[in-house]
């Protein structure tokens, strides 16, 4: 029997990963995250348990995977590379779904987020300098105010446009 090439196994990869990913999110629509069991989510995605645990530890870890386009604009603020449009795109997608977003930027997940936003901006930043702080001390800094910001506007606590928290996340 011939074994898969490389570029089979990760189209594989991507569909598997692809459809774990579908799966959660669709039931993160549907249910409290709480209520979400691993179960659920590898029998929705139509994959077997031990497919589901070569590509994922737990539900979390495919929150932090499915997160991490969402992300991608607010890192890029945080190192200056970011742009108005991105992030002001995200920002108005995460407010559509604010009922699933609001739960998601509050503990225990708020500081898995946290941590995966500050692993992002930290592969952003230049190198490390002997004179300024450390790398990952800015990064988780630069999340948790980012995120703050985030959650404080989707629960209502602060109210703005989607256009001025962009601009405040990108420093201007």
């Amino acid at each position: 029997m011939d074994q898969p090439s490389p570029r089979d196994l990760d189209r594989r990869i991507q569909r598997t990963r692809k459809a774990i990913s579908d799966a959660f999110v669709s039931l993160l629509f549907s249910r409290r995250y709480g209520a979400i069991r691993t179960a659920d989510v590898i029998e929705a995605a139509g994959v077997g348990r031990s497919t589901f645990y070569e590509h994922f530890r737990n539900k979390d870890e495919v929150l932090v995977a499915v997160i991490e386009p969402l992300f991608n604009p607010l890192a890029d603020a945080a190192t200056g590379r970011g742009n108005l449009g991105s992030v002001r795109f995200m920002l108005d997608h995460v407010w559509e779904q604010r009922a699933a977003g609001r739960m998601l930027f509050e503990p225990p997940l708020a500081i898995k987020l946290q941590r995966k936003l500050a692993a992002m901006i930290e592969a952003r930043l230049p190198g490390d300098d002997a004179d300024a702080p450390p790398r990952a001390l800015v990064a988780m800094g630069a999340a948790a105010g980012a995120l703050a910001m985030l959650r404080m506007w989707l629960a209502g606590e602060v109210a703005c446009s989607s256009e001025m928290l962009a601009r405040r996340l990108l420093g201007r």
